[in-house]
């Protein structure tokens, strides 16, 4: 017995100096570990420290060598210069990555670039000497062919519009693209929905530079202004047809012609501008008004008698100016927890036009974020319509002209169009009466939103839910502020929103609470949009 404790006492003792062994060479490992880590992240941050020179120019060139390159050189050097990349001058490596996603970003939206590649590349062995950014740009086609179908782009995208529901439509174009090498766009298509209504518009996008000669006042003016090679010239021709009948018993027949000077090239509307907006259109637009016929007796109109006296031609003259942030300052742009969002819009109309009128909208929203993940939002809109008479010359604005509000990312447990002047009949689709429109309307939201509980996936989504309570009204212009308070109307619910490449979806639950007899009211609704509201 006294031999084998002897034994096990030795093997304890050695078991005891190899845990002591283990863990030394443990505490050595975590020790080497922190070394390399510390090690790792000065050489990080000495590299996004370490000061670049580039030369200027930047090399340009086509990932193809059988096709001559067609974008205009000088262009991509105002592009990078655009996009915060500083010639002749010591940038840090970080800045110089940062400067390049943004220039690679902004070809890439344009629409002209199968991909854009930038690299550096030295000019020699002395890390003092500088540096060469070297463009590689695959250019799309200079031609490009359409068809196929989807959605109408102008149901799907409607805070306060009049259809239900989105309209499918088959359509067909043809674009010819950079053909100048200063990414100008020209487009011909024709669409057709599932009402049998067609549309056709022709239309080209170039930079407003490109349209002055090379070394002329003009010429330099723009290239001078801060993102000047992105100011851009868009000019419309369109036919089509707006469908109302859901709301206001009535379709309206456009002929178009328009012309727009924004800060940036876009296809559609400013909303989907990929960053802040500001331009000024000038159109002039023939516009007949068609009350829906009656579906037995083919010579009578299935509209109110008000929507019927404003069958017929007009033509609308006007000059507008709009400025949007497009969720420039918020941290989301389609789902903020904070920071301030905020557009406007005015629209002066009058000779030769046959109407006349002054029009002014705008709102605002104010998101503020806590750091458990709670956000607290607020929103405020409103516009107004003045009637222009012109000593006579044009007359007052059309239904077409007026406010109409309601709906989801707006007054939420009303329908599109579902508050303010009805008729006292309408058509068989709007049984409570056609919408007429106000000359004066406000709209304001107060919500809160958590995200989503306890499921990571939906977390991750970005997925939140929201409380809210909006009001709002739409009156005529000539109601006093005492009245228009007085016809407020307001809902309170819940629901549930995210952000989405295709914009902002919410589907939510509401409660009307202050309604009107005659409002068109809807509990449960969907929405997608642009802004919080």
């Amino acid at each position: 017995y006294t031999n084998f404790d002897i034994s096990f006492a030795k093997l304890q003792n050695e078991a005891e100096r190899a845990e002591v062994l283990i863990e030394n060479m443990q505490s050595e490992q975590q020790r080497q570990e922190s070394h390399n880590e510390r090690i790792q992240k000065a050489f990080e941050q000495y590299v996004q420290d370490f000061p670049i020179n580039l030369t200027f120019p930047a090399k340009v060139s086509s990932t193809s060598s059988s096709r001559p390159l067609r974008t205009n050189v000088d262009l991509i050097q105002h592009r990078l210069l655009e996009s915060g990349v500083l010639f002749s001058d010591f940038q840090q490596v970080d800045e110089v990555t940062a400067a390049v996603s943004e220039f690679i970003t902004n070809m890439n939206d344009t629409g002209c670039f199968n991909a854009v590649q930038v690299k550096l590349e030295d000019n020699g062995k002395d890390s003092n000497e500088e540096s060469t950014l070297h463009v590689v740009l695959n250019e799309k086609k200079w031609y490009k062919l359409y068809l196929g179908g989807g959605l109408k782009q102008d149901s799907i995208y409607q805070t306060s519009g009049d259809s239900l529901l989105p309209k499918v439509q088959f359509e067909t174009s043809g674009t010819l693209q950079n053909l100048t090498g200063h990414l100008d766009r020209t487009n011909l298509s024709y669409t057709i929905d599932q009402t049998s209504a067609a549309s056709m518009a022709l239309s080209h996008d170039s930079p407003l530079y490109s349209l002055f000669p090379e070394d002329s006042i003009g010429y330099e003016t723009i290239l001078g202004m801060e993102n000047g090679s992105q100011y851009n010239l868009s000019c419309r021709a369109m036919l089509d047809t707006v469908d109302h009948e859901w709301t206001r018993s009535y379709k309206e027949y456009q002929r178009l012609l328009s012309l727009r000077i924004s800060n940036n090239c876009i296809i559609g509307s400013p909303e989907i501008a990929p960053k802040s907006y500001v331009g000024i259109d000038w159109s002039l637009i023939l516009r007949d008004v068609l009350p829906r016929r009656h579906a037995t007796l083919p010579y009578a109109c299935d509209a109110s008698p008000e929507v019927v006296l404003q069958s017929g031609p007009t033509t609308k003259h006007s000059v507008s100016f709009e400025y949007r942030t497009n969720g420039a300052h918020t941290n989301d742009r389609f789902n903020p927890t904070s920071g301030t969002d905020f557009h406007t819009k005015m629209e002066f109309a009058g000779p030769p036009g046959d109407v006349g009128f002054f029009k002014a909208e705008g709102g605002i929203s104010h998101s503020l974020g806590r750091e458990d993940g709670i956000a607290f939002h607020a929103s405020a809109a409103s516009g107004m319509l003045q009637p222009l008479a012109f000593g006579g010359l044009c007359g007052p604005p059309t239904i077409s002209d007026r406010f109409f509000i309601g709906g989801p990312m707006q007054l939420r447990g009303f329908l599109p169009a579902g508050v303010g002047p009805r008729s006292k009949i309408g058509g068989a689709s709007t049984p409570r009466g056609d919408a007429l429109g106000g000359n004066f309307f406000y709209t304001a939201t107060l919500a809160a939103s958590v995200p989503f509980p306890s499921l990571t996936i939906l977390q991750d989504s970005d997925i939140r839910l929201f409380g809210f309570c909006n009001f709002g009204t739409l009156t005529g212009i000539r109601n006093d502020a005492i009245s228009a308070l007085k016809s407020t109307r307001l809902s309170a619910g819940s629901g549930v929103c995210m952000s989405s490449p295709f914009g902002r979806l919410e589907a939510t639950y509401s409660i009307p609470i202050w309604y009107g007899p005659r409002d068109a009211r809807r509990a449960v609704q969907f929405g997608i949009g642009f802004n919080f509201g």
